[in-house]
């Protein structure tokens, strides 16, 4: 795809491009990333194409860092119906720590960009910035949708969502009417300028294979081995629940055993959101076969078709008439009943999607930036275990608070580490996350897997920081319209640069 393809009809580029040299100064530790990029679009606000230019730190020495400018750029695309991009990624090599993949993988970059840039595209056109998404928003009924977006020998596809119907729960939660009125009647009392801004957000998750072994004991314990090891995102848990209600077994008689070599020869690592869609439906394949061998061999024993039979909560019956039934585990071998089944996706992602909109107030005096309310609308399919899932959500925000407001390694031209410890570099925490997210979930089936799971991990985090930043610029551009927010994080110096 080519830019000049998307302006085939002859509307002069200079007439209808947001221009803007975006600097996404995070952490070098994670990603530390400068764009260039023009923005094109109909005069009444149909995006048209994108095209740029990145510097990618990877640090003194490579490591994980020069594999996430490709996530950057293939989430430029967001929610949104984008004809053409052109992009260049340049890596570049400084005298910073190493540069890899930390929560978000890379995707918060590229949707920060994005969305800073709808946000400059509304006010370059006159339109408000919800308005302008609406009108660019990848339809429901256009799903599956294939972007044309390259991934190795196929396109990008998103297989299922509803993003209108984000945008709109968003709006309508966090006030984004009564916000607009508020601003009308001019600064509040305390002297702050209250702001909003969103930012919507389509995130890959899943990606490659999983193995998962179920063995189901004559003690009638069921066991179930998955390569990929947690680290707090409740792998246990959801396993456990997917073993049980596709087993037919009781939640309590099942355990899960994670990163056993021994006993599952195949198992990725656990990242990019890819847990609850390739644990979730290898677990969920070996769990199915272990049923059906039971049900076979309970058919034979209590003389009934197969097709009679129901295995529910460890116990096979006859439908119809309960009393005619047997424990399943009475049909176990002595040595027990081992399935093994591997998960191989029909696509390569799922896509989860999602609408966040924040509300905050600045004080010009001080340089501070106060969350009044935060909103997530939200779709990551079918939910395993919604409490988790909402977990996943807090956290994820509380993540990308931190990348916004607070996050940030900071080096002398010599390469002297300034910001060496907690007093100079602040992490989110209670004191700064006394605004909880308001959740509100609406998940979509998707095709991209049997199960119609959806990656959660890091759609919490993704589009934090653009809907942040957009809050303090709409907020910031009441007292100096022409105030712009270009850099991460937002800190007290960065808004005096910005108010000066």
């Amino acid at each position: 795809m080519t830019l000049a393809k998307s302006i085939a009809s002859g509307l002069p580029l200079s007439a209808v491009v947001a221009s803007s040299r975006l600097m996404d100064q995070w952490e070098p530790a994670a990603h530390g990333s400068t764009f260039e990029v023009d923005l094109a679009a109909d005069p009444d606000g149909r995006l048209r194409g994108l095209r740029g230019r990145m510097w990618h730190d990877v640090g003194a020495f490579p490591a994980s860092g020069p594999a996430q400018p490709g996530l950057m750029i293939a989430h430029m695309l967001s929610a949104y119906r984008l004809p053409a991009i052109h992009f260049q990624a340049t890596l570049v090599h400084t005298n910073a720590a190493s540069t890899g993949f930390v929560r978000g993988g890379g995707r918060p970059v590229g949707n920060f960009v994005i969305e800073r840039l709808m946000d400059r595209m509304a006010r370059r056109l006159g339109l408000d910035p919800a308005e302008i998404r609406r009108r660019n928003l990848v339809e429901a009924a256009q799903m599956p949708f294939d972007t044309g977006f390259p991934a190795g020998r196929q396109t990008v596809i998103y297989d299922s969502g509803d993003y209108p119907a984000l945008l709109a729960a968003a709006l309508e939660e966090i006030g984004y009417r009564q916000v607009r009125e508020e601003q009308a009647a001019g600064p509040r009392a305390d002297g702050r300028y209250r702001g909003v801004g969103i930012a919507c957000c389509v995130e890959s998750s899943g990606f490659g294979s999983e193995q998962a072994r179920v063995h189901v004991g004559r003690d009638g314990i069921a066991t179930a081995y998955i390569g990929s090891t947690p680290q707090g995102q409740g792998h246990l848990t959801t396993t456990a629940q997917v073993v049980a209600e596709r087993l037919g077994w009781p939640l309590e008689r099942v355990r899960v055993v994670a990163g056993d070599t021994r006993a599952v020869e195949h198992g990725e690592m656990t990242a990019g959101s890819r847990t609850a869609v390739q644990v979730g439906n290898a677990s969920s394949l070996a769990a199915q076969s272990a049923r059906r061998w039971l049900l076979e061999h309970a058919a034979e024993k209590l003389e009934a078709d197969i097709a009679d039979l129901v295995l529910e909560d460890g116990v096979v019956s006859v439908k119809g008439a309960p009393s005619s039934s047997i424990p399943a585990a009475e049909v176990v071998p002595e040595a027990g009943l081992d399935v093994v089944e591997t998960f191989q996706p029909p696509l390569p992602n799922a896509y989860s999607s999602g609408c966040h909109a924040a509300v905050v107030d600045v004080d010009p005096t001080t340089g501070s930036v106060e969350i009044v309310r935060y909103v997530i609308a939200h779709d990551t399919g079918r939910a395993i275990n919604p409490l988790l899932v909402e977990g996943q959500l807090q956290g994820g925000y509380a993540h990308g608070l931190g990348y916004a407001l607070f996050e940030e390694l900071i080096y002398q031209p010599d390469g002297g580490f300034q910001t060496a410890s907690f007093l100079d570099y602040t992490i989110a925490s209670a004191p700064e996350l006394t605004v909880e997210p308001r959740l509100l979930a609406m998940g979509t089936p998707t095709p991209a897997n049997p199960e119609g799971f959806k990656g959660a991990g890091e759609s919490g985090t993704v589009p934090v920081p653009a809907a942040i930043a957009n809050a303090v610029e709409d907020a910031i551009r009441q007292l100096r319209p022409e105030a712009v927010v270009n850099e991460l994080p937002i800190g007290p110096m960065r808004l005096f640069e910005a108010l000066a």
